[in-house]
């Protein structure tokens, strides 16, 4: 499973996959053991790392993670805003 979403202009990838085939600048909705464990959330930095960002807290449906997502990049400057 892969789907693609876009959120004020952010990559969402929603994947059973991991972390590294994501693209730097992506958001990641990752499976844990298949979606079994639950559903976690990542961002790839442009210099290829990755940070999870719900603090170890797993989510059970990836309708969730994504939402948390969404609501993550709410938060952040649009790209190219001025701070």
């Amino acid at each position: 499973m892969r789907r693609y979403h876009s959120h004020l202009g952010r990559d969402i990838v929603v994947t059973g996959g991991s972390a590294r085939d994501l693209q730097p600048g992506q958001f990641g909705v990752l499976a844990i053991d298949g979606g079994a464990g639950g559903w976690s959330v990542v961002h790839k930095g442009p210099d290829g790392e990755v940070v999870e960002l719900n603090n170890e807290m797993h989510f059970e449906a990836h309708e969730e993670a994504l939402a948390f997502a969404k609501e993550l990049i709410e938060l952040m400057p649009a790209a190219g805003a001025e701070p």
